[in-house]
């Protein structure tokens, strides 16, 4: 018998034995346990829908579930040496996070504040598989992007309420590019990029990062359209975000791309993503400068906006119809993913509050 094949077998024997040990065990809620152990095996192979949907229906009856679930997975990430099993139990996580009971993310959030941080990957490594480093190090970042995430939901259940309105969105903008930031992080290296189960995972992260960089739309949005409104240290801290913002940007294009080139999702499915210019920043920062002497004399009333020209207009292309592969064959001829936004675009027209300091510019 081989290597691999001994080491397969292995697995299924441990597997076997602690489903056997959760079946006799006097657990309440040992058919979740189960579950877990199924649905997180040894097996090279992605985690099974079925015992996921079982999860995640359990665990809406009662806390009790929840409890358990969180128990065993934190037990089950502790233990193993094994990335498949590590990876599997992360992406039942997410899972859960995303689709579950709203008790579950609200425990993980009072486990990781109160007791041992079930994410802590950072010893992590491999001793079952030859050649897995590249394979552990994903584990590792997909771990850290879970907890960023987690952080931003506690953030989300936190928020102060003697903070402005700006400081608030400001705050809000802040942990959503932090979150986008262990989005790149996810990025596979060496033999894990051919691994299966690892672009499947990171589909999940792809999926989510959409509805991230939207949502940091929206934050810039809101900024820019009360931008002149602004006391002169919270415009200078939303500059900060907007210089953050353009450097992010730029990765994110590289990070979509890459996704695309390999297949991970389909180019229908990516967003638009937008180019902060350079003009654009110093045209910004010429107006805080211009407002830092107007208000430091005490005239505020004088202070005026550095208009730019109008953006330019754009025709976009028709969106590319949606194919029906599989997960893992996914790549269309979709062309123009990264537009430039019309001049009716929602975010030029809230610009001409400010007046039009800030227009987006098409990648490419």
């Amino acid at each position: 018998m081989g290597s691999s094949s001994f080491r397969k077998a292995i697995g299924v024997v441990k597997d076997q034995t602690s489903i056997s040990i959760a079946k006799v065990s006097g657990n309440i809620a040992r058919d979740v346990e189960v579950l877990i152990v199924k649905a997180t095996g040894h097996n090279n192979e992605p985690p099974e829908e079925k015992y996921t949907r079982e999860i995640l229906n359990l665990t809406f009856y009662s806390t009790s579930y929840v409890n358990a679930c969180i128990c065993t997975i934190s037990k089950r990430l502790s233990k193993t040496h094994d990335w498949i099993v590590a990876l599997k139990v992360l992406m039942l996580i997410h899972r859960l996070l995303d689709d579950g009971e709203p008790g579950f993310g609200e425990e993980m959030i009072h486990v990781n504040r109160n007791r041992t941080r079930v994410l802590n990957m950072s010893d992590f490594h491999d001793l079952v598989h030859s050649n897995s480093w590249e394979h552990s190090g994903f584990v590792k970042t997909y771990a850290l992007y879970l907890t960023r995430k987690l952080e931003f939901m506690a953030f989300d259940q936190s928020i102060a309420n003697n903070s402005s309105h700006f400081e608030k969105v400001l705050e809000r903008l802040h942990h959503l590019l932090r979150v986008l930031d262990r989005v790149l992080s996810c990025r596979p290296t060496g033999d894990a990029k051919s691994s299966r189960i690892v672009i499947i995972a990171l589909h999940l992260v792809l999926k989510e990062s959409f509805r991230v960089y939207e949502n940091v739309c929206e934050m810039i949005e809101v900024l820019l359209q009360g931008f002149s409104e602004m006391e002169y240290d919270i415009g200078v801290k939303a500059f900060d975000q907007f210089v953050y913002a353009a450097k992010m940007s730029d990765e994110l294009v590289g990070f979509y791309n890459w996704c695309e080139d390999i297949g991970v999702a389909r180019s229908s499915e990516f967003p638009n993503v937008q180019k902060i210019t350079d003009e654009i920043l110093g045209s910004l920062e010429t107006f805080l400068s211009e407002r830092k002497i107007v208000y430091d004399n005490g005239k505020i009333d004088d202070i005026k906006a550095v208009p730019l020209p109008p953006p330019e207009s754009h025709n976009k292309p028709p969106p590319a119809a949606m194919p029906t592969e599989d997960l893992l064959n996914l790549k269309d001829d979709a062309n123009g993913r990264l537009q430039s936004v019309t001049q009716e675009d929602p975010f030029a027209a809230s610009l001409r509050v400010l007046p039009p300091l800030y227009m987006w510019k098409q990648y490419g």
